[in-house]
């Protein structure tokens, strides 16, 4: 029973030492182990600093790679800012060259289209050319033919001087006529200015008041020594006055000297502008015709039958209302003198005229 006892003893020491053995070999083995990680992690931590140092100058040199990239960026930004303001520029000029370019095509388009319508006149004008040159040809033939005809002319000029000294002195004469038939002309011009002194003359002669004679040889009577108002009754004093100028007046008109140049004698009636119009025209009208009737008549003996026959041919009576009245100077109408009796003449143009016409002839 004691060797069985010692026996399990010895056996349990035996096993403890293995154990403990076991133990110190496996705590060997892990120290081993840690001390080997250790080193591991340490070499792995030395090889991690140095990537990590050379990984940290990569990225230094990375930054500052960065940094210039950045500024180089910015300042090709910049310059692609100005590029892109340059090329809007550009764009723009673009657009105006095109549009000039456009308006240049256009000009052209009109200056072809004018150039072709040049070429065509240019054609035509070269034709006329043609035509012309054949002209000129022709012309110079004719000139010289002409040349040829102005030799012999001036042999007939030689000729026409010689007559022409004939008629020069033969000039000389008949500028002498001229003259002399010039001053027929001028004497026949102042007929009408004589026939006007001469009225005006017996105007004063008579030395009565109430007419007066005009430049162009009227005489001008006042309607109230001649009628009463609104009356064509001619009145005794109005008869009186007639008696006393009218055979002057006519035995100018009608002398041999300048009745032939008298073609007509002519009564006029005037009124003023009170009442109407063919009212006075009635009255003017009958007025001008009881002074006609008057001088035709048998009571009036200033003039010989013959006379008043010659008178009857060439005298015309006219009534003229109040279309020509007298207005004074403030333009307001002259009632007293716009009522009046004119006696005019006129001149026998045609009488004149042939008379002039016969001096031109005697005159060439």
């Amino acid at each position: 029973m004691k060797r069985n006892g010692r026996g399990h003893g010895g056996e349990s020491g035996t096993l403890w030492i293995s154990f403990s053995d076991l133990m110190s070999a496996l705590m060997l083995i892990f120290v081993l182990i840690l001390f080997y990680a250790v080193y591991q992690y340490y070499d792995m931590l030395e090889v991690k600093t140095a990537e990590l140092l050379r990984q940290s100058g990569i990225l230094d040199r990375q930054s500052q790679a960065l940094t210039l990239s950045q500024q180089e960026l910015e300042s090709k930004e910049q310059a692609l800012a100005k590029a892109q303001t340059d090329l809007e520029n550009k764009e723009r000029e673009m657009n105006e060259q095109s549009q000039k370019l456009t308006e240049t095509e256009q000009a052209q388009l009109v200056l072809q289209a004018k150039l072709l319508l040049q070429e065509d006149t240019l054609n035509s004008l070269q034709s006329r050319l043609n035509d012309q040159e054949k002209e000129l040809e022709a012309a110079l033939a004719a000139q010289q033919a002409q040349q040829e005809l102005l030799t012999q002319q001036e042999a007939k000029l030689s000729e026409a001087q010689a007559a022409q000294r004939a008629q020069q002195a033969l000039l000389t004469q008949q500028q002498t006529q001229m003259e002399a038939q010039q001053a027929q002309l001028d004497k026949l011009v102042g007929v009408k200015s004589a026939i006007i002194e001469e009225l005006m003359r017996a105007l004063a002669d008579s030395n009565i008041s109430g007419a007066s004679v005009d430049d162009s040889g009227a005489i001008v009577f006042s309607s109230e020594m001649m009628f009463d108002v609104n009356r064509s009754t001619l009145k005794d004093v109005g008869k009186a006055f007639l008696n006393s100028f009218i055979p002057s007046y006519l035995r100018v008109l009608m002398s041999d000297q300048y009745s032939p140049y008298v073609s007509q004698i002519i009564i006029e009636g005037h009124t003023d502008t009170d009442g109407t119009f063919l009212k006075n025209m009635q009255l003017s009208q009958e007025r001008a015709y009881a002074v006609l009737r008057y001088i035709l008549s048998d009571e009036f003996t200033g003039i010989s039958d013959s006379a008043k026959r010659r008178l009857e041919e060439i005298v015309t009576v006219n009534g003229r209302s109040y279309s020509d009245p007298i207005y004074r100077a403030n333009g307001s109408v002259d009632m007293a003198a716009s009522r009046r009796v004119v006696i005019k003449f006129r001149m026998n143009d045609e009488q004149m005229v042939n008379e002039m016409l016969s001096i031109l002839e005697n005159m060439n």
